[in-house]
């Protein structure tokens, strides 16, 4: 990596979404408006009815939204998540919140919306983190998301490392990092790939002005977790 770019913790860089966890004034619909360049992407941020949620359905069923999950269907998972979230109680309702946006985060990243990937990913990942997690799905869970994190952090770095101008921009300060996830923006730089095993992976590829960059992956957060397992978190943690 050019010594033009310095190097910093990606735990430094999301610290300002930590804040915005634990704002009582935060509201996703927020980030997605001022990330999102989509318009369609707004949808995945709708508020059910409650008319509209069946408790007795297994199309509302966490379990539903793991294999969603799991198949990289995140918008679907988004919707089912969303409506559990409308149900459940703390703590269950961090949790879930937590894996939402998470699934929010992958689907930006599929969709060229590399900033909004990062924000997302890293709100869900702090959700995810203040349950204190010590063992079990969700704490393997909470690993994969911190490696895409560190993923899409370094390979952002390797972009800003490319031309001298971009260099320029990161010259160490916070508003320098606040750029991370602009560069490439709306150019398809990752690329959701299937393995013979089976595992899937999320490529680096970047093409034209970013040719020169090598090509890296992470394997995709796959969710092992079952609906009693989210129940065991009902009453205490």
């Amino acid at each position: 990596m050019s010594k033009g770019v310095p190097k910093r913790d990606v735990n430094l860089f999301l610290k300002e979404y930590d804040v915005l966890c634990d704002s009582q004034t935060y509201h996703d619909e927020q980030v997605c408006d001022a990330l999102s360049t989509h318009s369609g992407l707004r949808t995945l941020y709708r508020r059910w009815e409650s008319d509209e949620l069946s408790d007795d359905t297994d199309d509302f069923k966490f379990d539903r939204a793991v294999l969603l999950f799991n198949s990289r269907d995140y918008y679907q998972c988004h919707d089912i998540l969303e409506a559990i979230w409308n149900r459940v109680e703390e703590p269950q309702r961090t949790i879930v919140h937590g894996l939402l946006q998470c699934a929010v985060g992958l689907y930006h990243l599929a969709n060229q919306n590399h900033r909004g990937a990062m924000m997302e990913l890293g709100e869900g990942r702090c959700k995810l983190r203040k349950m204190n997690f010590r063992s079990g799905p969700f704490q393997q869970f909470e690993k994969e998301i911190s490696a895409v994190l560190d993923f899409i952090y370094e390979t952002q770095l390797e972009l800003a490392a490319c031309t001298d101008d971009l260099c320029l921009r990161m010259d160490g300060s916070d508003r320098s990092y606040q750029l991370l996830g602009s560069f490439g923006a709306g150019q398809k730089l990752y690329e959701f790939e299937h393995e013979s095993d089976n595992a899937c992976y999320i490529n680096f590829e970047p093409e034209g002005l970013y040719s020169s960059v090598k090509t890296t992956r992470v394997k995709v957060p796959l969710l092992h977790a079952t609906e009693e397992q989210l129940k065991a978190y009902e009453y205490d943690c």
